[in-house]
């Protein structure tokens, strides 16, 4: 499992960034060249998140795009 550092939605700064936290990468899905991972929060909460060539920078939806299991 890889570990990187992403913006967190639910820690939004402003209007285009959050705080950064390090999140591990534990899967990704590769469609019509877009690349979504799925990551896990040190608050244990598993979410989709993208990365974005521009910024350099990996962006967590863990408000709108939690994963629930079952």
């Amino acid at each position: 499992m890889q570990k990187v550092m992403a913006y967190l939605h639910s820690k939004k700064v402003d209007e285009n960034r959050g705080e950064k936290e390090e999140v591990e990468i534990i899967g990704q899905n590769t469609e019509n060249g877009v690349t979504t991972y799925i990551v896990k929060t040190q608050a244990g909460v598993k979410c989709t998140a993208i990365f974005n060539p521009f910024s350099c920078a990996y962006y967590a939806a863990d408000v709108y795009g939690v994963i629930r299991e079952g």
